[in-house]
């Protein structure tokens, strides 16, 4: 997904979070909130990973994947409760009350996680055109077989019905 649409639904998906939250988050610290942070970018990190390998080898359906990235994050949601007692959606709202978006220990998180993230992505680049070129290549092969499949029973029907006539011919 990119960046800017990624913000969109990051933080229409928060609105959507705050509308219905029955209680109040809890007021956590600076160094909660970083470290919380910190935890979140690098769960992140290696759900991208393990994403862009889980639809590189096309383990499962394609409509599947949206399914599977729920559930992860259902589970990096819950592995990060059961490591901090911390519930994720309390930090979106700490980040605010603190004014963390223009703290640079804050940003310096964030794009020591995005730097990580674009290495990744561009690292995996030629893979992928590796990858798409093979897909490619043996797209091309199956349709020139295909082809030369029809053309040899295109022949084949064209021989019989050229024989048939004749045998027509000759019962006259």
């Amino acid at each position: 997904m990119e960046p800017s649409k990624r913000t969109i639904y990051e933080e229409e998906l928060q609105a959507l979070r705050d509308s219905f939250r029955d209680r109040a988050p809890a007021e956590l610290s600076k160094e909660d909130v970083l470290k919380s942070v910190r935890l979140l970018e690098a769960a992140k990190f290696e759900a991208q990973k393990k994403m862009y390998d889980f639809v590189r080898t096309q383990r499962v359906a394609p409509q599947m994947i949206n399914a599977v990235i729920k559930v992860e994050k259902l589970k990096a949601d819950d592995r990060f409760f059961n490591e901090t007692g911390i519930e994720e959606e309390d930090i979106e709202p700490n980040i605010k009350r603190l004014g963390l978006e223009e703290d640079e220990e804050f940003k310096a998180i964030i794009e020591e996680f995005k730097q990580k993230s674009d290495e990744f992505l561009a690292s995996k680049k030629d893979e992928t055109a590796k990858i798409l070129a093979q897909a490619s290549k043996a797209r091309e092969a199956m349709l020139a077989a295909k082809a030369k499949s029809d053309k040899a029973k295109a022949e084949a029907a064209a021989k019989k019905d050229a024989a048939g006539e004749e045998g027509e011919g000759e019962d006259n």
